[in-house]
């Protein structure tokens, strides 16, 4: 049997409530002493979807502190973006180290 709505309303599909009501994780770069500067705002550019300016800011982030939050996404979106960051860092010969953690 259709739904009726309203007009002018907007009917949310099954899978934008999920995302909605999903915890969030972080995405946590970790700094290291080999990885290149370089090669992590690649990653944040290429696999995090950031402009360079915001990839910047995340690599000096991580640099200065230690560590920082590059992205906060729905669990299966940040182990995705996870396992992308290690394989790439691991086939380019780097051990740049990338956690997730609840938001």
């Amino acid at each position: 049997m259709p739904t009726i709505t309203q007009p002018g309303t907007i009917q949310e599909t099954d899978e934008a409530i999920r995302e909605k009501t999903l915890p969030p994780y972080k995405v946590i770069f970790l700094n290291d002493n080999v990885t290149t500067m370089d090669f992590v705002v690649h990653i944040l550019i290429a696999i995090f979807k950031k402009d360079p300016a915001t990839a910047v800011e995340l690599m000096l982030e991580t640099h200065n502190t230690g560590a920082a939050v590059v992205d906060v996404l729905p669990l299966e979106e940040a182990e995705l973006r996870q396992q992308q960051t290690i394989e790439a860092a691991r086939s380019a010969g780097f051990p740049l180290r990338c956690v997730i953690e609840p938001a």
